[in-house]
């Protein structure tokens, strides 16, 4: 089992204007967080239809390195050469603001429905979120407050899903 982190050049590719990346390597990059297990992200890999090899990919691209000892494990026993070709996502405009309202929709629907007026603040930024980055920095955040009033079940739940919109929304993006 594998913790995974995001090195310095993993850091930098997300924060840069124009991504050397395929987005679906970008989407894969955002899961690491250096608190998911392998399992985990290679699950949220796996439901938003990302490479099953991405982990690796970035690996020996440099781009993530191992947090603790262990090794990633592919997703159903898949695994294909780091050396192959993941092909660009050609996304139509209209389909990437489809991904991008649906997280920003499922967002303001759940801060209203498990927040109420504790989630107001949340809710102003989340209005004024122009990018999908912006978006999937809120997720955490807005899942602490559901944690702190509802429990670990529902904040599971909320992040999950949350997780799986930003992943399919990025995932849409030129890069």
């Amino acid at each position: 089992m594998a913790v995974y982190k995001k090195t310095e050049k993993g850091m930098n590719e997300l924060l840069a204007p124009t991504h050397s990346l395929d987005a679906r390597l970008v989407g894969i990059l955002i899961l690491v967080d250096s608190v998911r297990e392998s399992d985990e992200v290679n699950r949220l890999i796996q439901e938003a239809n990302l490479p099953v090899d991405g982990l690796e990919i970035l690996l020996h691209g440099g781009f993530i390195d191992r947090k603790f000892k262990g090794s990633a494990t592919p997703v159903e026993g898949k695994k294909s050469t780091p050396t192959e070709p993941v092909t660009p996502v050609t996304a139509t405009p209209t389909r990437k603001l489809e991904r991008f309202n649906a997280l920003y929709g499922y967002l303001v629907e759940q801060t209203k429905a498990l927040l109420g007026l504790r989630g107001f603040i949340h809710q102003l930024r989340i209005e004024r979120a122009s990018t999908l980055l912006e978006l999937k920095a809120l997720i955490e955040p807005i899942g602490k407050a559901i944690e702190k009033r509802h429990g670990p079940e529902k904040a599971k739940h909320f992040l999950r899903e949350s997780e799986r919109l930003a992943v399919a929304a990025i995932a849409e993006r030129d890069i």
